[in-house]
This record gives structure tokens, sequence and C-alpha cells, in this order.
């Protein structure tokens, strides 16, 4: 059986078994356009599955490089409030190949160590947020893009994702540089689905998914929190 197959009955089944008087998830999704892509799968795929509710806190655009993010950061506990959100999804990393300023406004080059540094700082910052509620987060990679530069790019946010993500609470880091590879390793706008059909999972940018494309990934988050309550 293919691996995609696998992680589509695990889910199914844990969507149908699951007891009716389980405590209801609030799941919230943050990040750029990947991560509202995976929101909008999410909501697809929970959609018919009582007690579950899934909250939009994307924007296309964002990122953890933005000006706005003090201010984003500052009301991040505020909305956790609000929401009750009981489990957290986070996609970014699509529009961060770029230089950054810290609270200070010393800039960095991408890559730089001083990059890095201030990088990480805010990813952990928003662990911090969810950890002091207790919330379990799935951190997700970046996957393959069409353009090498975009992967080199990748292969650094990559790296400062694991180190930040390996300090957090309740922290799942799930890459996605392998899962949409086609043959020999190569990007690949389709792949085969369980029953062996060829699907498009990428669009013609080289960077986002299609709706199925984003199904598979939304599949793999809640495997995790299935695995991780």
């Amino acid at each position: 059986m293919r691996p995609f197959a696998i992680v589509g009955l695990v889910v199914l089944s844990f969507l149908l078994v699951r007891p009716l008087a389980a405590a209801e998830r609030a799941i919230g999704v943050f990040g750029d356009s990947l991560g509202d892509g995976v929101w909008s799968a999410l909501t697809f795929l929970l959609k018919k599955s009582e007690g579950d509710k899934v909250f939009r806190y994307t924007k296309v655009g964002a990122g953890l490089t933005r000006p706005d993010f003090p201010a984003w950061i500052e009301e991040l506990p505020k909305n956790l409030e609000v929401d009750r959100i009981t489990h957290a999804v986070v996609m970014v990393g699509a529009n961060d190949l770029q230089s950054v300023r810290d609270e200070n406004r010393r800039g960095f080059l991408f890559g730089t160590p001083g990059w890095k540094q201030v990088y990480q700082a805010r990813i952990e910052k928003m662990l911090d947020a969810f950890a002091a509620r207790d919330i379990p987060v799935v951190w997700l990679g970046l996957p393959i893009m069409a353009k090498d530069e975009s992967n080199q790019g990748s292969q650094i946010l990559s790296e400062v994702f694991v180190a930040a993500t390996l300090k957090g609470k309740r922290v799942t880091y799930l890459p996605l540089i392998d899962d949409f590879k086609g043959e020999g390793g190569a990007f690949a706008t389709h792949l085969p689905d369980d029953a062996g059909k060829s699907r498009q999972v990428r669009v013609e940018d080289g960077i986002h998914f299609t709706h199925y494309g984003y199904e598979r990934i939304a599949l793999k988050v809640l495997a995790r929190f299935a695995d991780k309550p």
C-alpha cells in the first residue's frame, strides 16, 4: 500500500472512531499563502467532523521577516485566548528569503548568522505563546520548489526551523521536502494518488499547491495530532 494511502486511512479511522464526548478541537492555522492553503484543506476535511473548528490566522504575503512582526506577535496570545485554540499548525517561510531588521532596526542579510539568530528568536516567540497555553504545534517545513535558488533558501530556513522546534514544548516539526518530489528527486507538478492515478499537486508558479496537494499536507497534520493529542 502506498504511504499516502496509509496516512489517509489512519486519519479517516481516527475521525470515525473518535468518541462523541471527546473534547472539542479548535485548530488555529498560522502562516503565509502556503499556510492559507493548509487552512482551506483542513476546513474541507473536517467540515463534517462534529466538535472540530478550524481558525484562519494566515495572510497572503505574511512572513517572519516582515516589519509588522512585532505587532503580530503581540496579538497572538490574545487570539489564542479569544478563539480558545487547542491545536496549532504553522506554515511560513515562502516570503522570508530576504534580509531582516531586528527590533532595534539593525539589518541582517539573508542567511547570515545574525539573520538566523533573529529569525530563530521570532520562531521561539511564537512557540512560547503556544507553550504558555499547552497547545500542541505542528510546524510544517517547506516543500521542494521549482527554482534552485528557492530550494537553497529553503534549506537555510529548514535548518532554523529544526533548531527552534527542537527547543519547543509539544512541537512536532514535519518536513515536506521529500514528500512532493518526482522521479529522480526533482520538482513535480503531478504525483500518483493512493490508487496510482496521476494527480496535479502543484501549480505553475513552482511554489504553491493545488487543493488536492494541500489535502495531502492536511492529512499528514491530522495524523500527527492523532498520534499526539
